[in-house]
């Protein structure tokens, strides 16, 4: 059974309650989509951790919704992920690197795509910029959300200008 991830910053959407329109959309075509090909969707520990944070009183209600579903999992921070990353750190953490992000957010994004990396995942969905250049070291495939396609039931008919 193949799997992907989904970083906080799709897990934030997903579970906002406020997002309509072509993302809302194509973000449920994205997980109907998944689902039905039974590939797992993962969720790296430190990425629930970002969802929750900003949670508030929702916070069990998304934790429950997690559970239920089949198509979620999340995966743990593991001595797998953690001998990953050292890997991946001691490649990747060179000069340019060091002036360019904080030692911290370059370890937590190298943390989040360990974790991908150590369960052999075919893409990460993030939209995170740190993300996606990590995940090219790897290498793993990356999709922006502005890259799902929107179904064509969500699409609205516009009408031309005439003037």
């Amino acid at each position: 059974m193949a799997g992907v991830v989904f970083d906080s910053t799709y897990l934030i959407d997903l579970f906002n309650p406020r997002l309509q329109g072509g993302r809302r959309a194509a973000l449920d075509f994205l997980v109907a989509e998944l689902s039905k090909t039974r590939t797992r969707i993962l969720i790296p520990s430190p990425c629930l951790t970002e969802l929750l944070v900003r949670a508030g009183t929702a916070r069990d209600k998304y934790l429950q919704q997690l559970q239920s579903s089949s198509a979620f999992e999340v995966i743990p921070y593991d001595r797998r992920a953690a001998t990953e990353c050292a890997l991946l750190l001691e490649a990747a953490w060179d000069v340019k690197n060091q002036k360019a992000v904080s030692r911290t957010k370059f370890k937590f994004d190298w943390m989040i795509v360990a974790c991908a990396a150590s369960r052999n995942v075919q893409r990460i969905y993030s939209d995170d910029g740190d993300i996606l250049r990590c995940a090219t070291q790897v290498p793993i495939q990356t999709v922006k959300q502005a890259d799902l396609p929107v179904p064509s039931s969500a699409r609205q008919l516009r009408i031309p200008d005439t003037d």
